[in-house]
Parts: structure tokens; C-alpha cells; sequence
């Protein structure tokens, strides 16, 4: 009893009896409060049950309740499932289609994923798509050039000049003119590997070149693929009054037309350069050579052929006379 009591004095004199006295009432009445039990809340009225929906044909019902303890199994909810903290997968987008100018694509950004309940979803960063540039402007390829059946790819010109002008020559033209020709292209041999041309008398020709029937009396002259010739033109009294060159560079032996085509082209030949050779002919007798439509080559007259013609000749040449 010394312990409360002294406990008892010592409260007292400090003024701290009021306290202790509130204090040990607080304890006392606490298992009091814990020992009641709260009031029941009154429960909410439980709603109607939906009537069935009965079928129009035999009137029963389409769907049934089921109780609580009739389910069984699981139930099943239809899609795949998706987790609800993942972000939703960015959708390729296409480029933009490019035309002569430059056209960037529209900048698009993934589409931010609704939350589906829980914590909040983020979305993932903002995608750019790149602009597209445009392809460089390239012109349209030329149109593949075409060439007749055993036409020429020459180059003639001023033998005094630099550099010749590159030219496609077809059968029976003229060089230079027509108004002052110094060759006339007749065709191509037999073999397919010469081209012959029709000198005129008042050239004098040299070079890779062969003259036919003889270099001292050259009516035509025989020439091949990267030969070269130099032809010099006198005048009356034997001077030179101009020099021309001929680079034979290639002979088209495949016509790049049609078979059709080709035959055209076989039996077709310049106006003008017809007219040269019929002056020709009518002034220092027949050539040597014939041209065969059927295979488009030149072919050499034989001798007993060439001289009956050449008879004829002089017997009309005589008559006139």
C-alpha cells in the first residue's frame, strides 16, 4: 500500500490528480464500448427478375434463369486475352505514294490504348514516319533506232575537215549530193562482207579499197567494215579540186524490222540514185554488176553475159550516131 500511496502524494502535490483520474475512467469504459455490438443496415430491396423472353412459335421461353448452384463449369468469354498493362501495338503505315515533285507523308502517332480498368495505362512514345523523297526525274529511254537490210553506217566528209559526220546510208544514195555525186552505193556482195559503190569517172580513188575491174579503170570500188578511201575529184584539165573521205564503220547484215519489212526493203531503193545509174548506163555502157531483189546482194555479171550487153551498147551507141 506504501506504492499507491506514495503514487496517491505524489499526484497530488503536482496537481496531476484530475488527469489520472480522467485517465483511469477512459481505461474502465473502454471494454464497455467494444462489448456492444453496431446495429444490422438494412438490407436493399432485392430487384424483380426479368420475365423470360418466350418464344412467338411454342410460347417457352428462350432463356431461363439458372440458380447458384446449377453452374458447373467455368465460363467462357469469347476473344483472346489481353493483358491490361500492355501498351497497344503500333500499326505500320504505309509511304506515301511519290509523283515529280516531293510529297512528305503525314506524321501519325500510335493511338493511346484505353485503360480497361486498374491502374491507368500509359502510352507508349509518339512514332514519326520518315518523309518519303521523291525518285529523281529520268527521261524516257529513246526509241530504239531502226535500219533497213544491208544499209551502210559510214562516215564521209571534207578530207581536210577534223572530224566526219556519222551517217546511215541506204541503197542506191548518193554522195555527197545528188546534184554532184562522186559514189552511189549499189549494195552488198555476195558473201555479205563488201559493199560496192559506183565510182564516177572524174575520181580518182585510194586507199584500203579494191577497184573493180581494174585500179587503172575503177567503175566501182569494193570496200569493207573499218576501211578507209580518199577520193579526188578533177576537173577537166586533171586538177584536184576537192578530196573526199569514206570510213565504211558497219554493214547491217540483220534488219531490225520484220520479215515483211525486210522484203520492202530489199526492193526498195532511192529515186534519185536510180536515175544516176540509168544516166550512167546510157552514157558509158552497162556495170559489171546486178542487183537481186530476192536476196538484196549485188551480184557480178558473168562474162559472156556482161559482154552481149556491152554489144548491144555499142550497137545502139553507133546507130544514134
Amino acid at each position: 500500500m506504501s506504492v499507491l500511496t506514495d503514487t496517491f502524494r505524489q499526484l497530488a502535490q503536482r496537481r496531476l490528480l484530475p488527469f489520472a483520474i480522467l485517465l483511469v475512467a477512459a481505461l474502465a469504459a473502454v471494454p464497455f464500448l467494444l462489448a456492444k455490438d453496431p446495429e444490422p443496415a438494412a438490407a436493399p430491396p432485392a430487384p424483380k427478375p426479368a420475365a423470360p423472353m418466350a418464344s412467338a412459335a411454342t410460347g417457352e421461353p428462350i432463356v431461363t434463369l439458372v440458380a447458384d448452384g446449377e453452374r458447373t463449369e467455368r465460363r467462357r468469354v469469347l476473344g483472346a486475352r489481353k493483358n491490361p498493362f500492355e501498351p497497344a501495338p503500333v500499326k505500320a503505315v504505309e509511304p506515301a505514294s511519290t509523283t515529280a515533285t516531293t510529297r512528305s507523308a503525314p506524321q501519325t502517332s500510335t493511338s493511346e490504348p484505353k485503360p480497361t480498368g486498374g491502374a491507368p495505362v500509359s502510352s507508349g512514345p509518339h512514332v514519326g514516319v520518315p518523309s518519303q523523297p521523291a525518285p529523281p526525274l529520268t527521261e524516257p529511254p529513246a526509241p530504239k533506232r531502226t535500219y533497213e537490210l544491208y544499209s551502210l553506217t559510214v562516215r564521209f566528209g571534207d578530207a581536210t575537215s577534223p572530224t566526219l559526220p556519222r551517217m546511215n546510208l541506204g541503197r542506191l544514195k548518193a554522195l555527197p549530193t545528188v546534184e554532184e555525186p562522186i559514189l552511189v552505193y549499189l549494195g552488198v556482195t555476195k558473201d555479205k562482207k563488201s559493199a560496192v559503190f559506183m565510182v564516177d569517172s572524174a575520181v580518182i580513188a585510194q586507199g584500203d579499197g579494191s577497184c573493180k575491174p581494174h585500179p587503172s579503170n575503177c567503175e566501182t570500188i569494193h570496200m569493207q567494215e573499218g576501211e578507209t578511201e580518199f577520193f579526188d575529184v578533177t576537173d577537166e584539165k586533171g586538177n584536184v579540186t576537192a578530196q573526199y573521205q569514206l570510213d565504211l564503220v558497219k554493214i547491217r547484215q540483220r534488219a531490225t524490222t520484220s520479215a515483211a519489212e525486210a522484203r520492202k526493203a530489199r526492193a526498195k531503193a532511192s529515186v534519185a540514185g536510180k536515175l544516176l545509174l540509168e544516166a550512167r548506163v546510157s552514157v558509158e555502157g552497162p556495170l559489171r554488176y546486178r542487183y537481186d531483189a530476192r536476196t538484196g546482194t549485188v551480184q557480178r555479171l558473168g562474162d559472156k553475159v556482161f559482154e552481149a550487153k556491152a554489144a548491144k551498147f555499142a550497137k545502139a551507141a553507133a546507130a544514134v550516131e
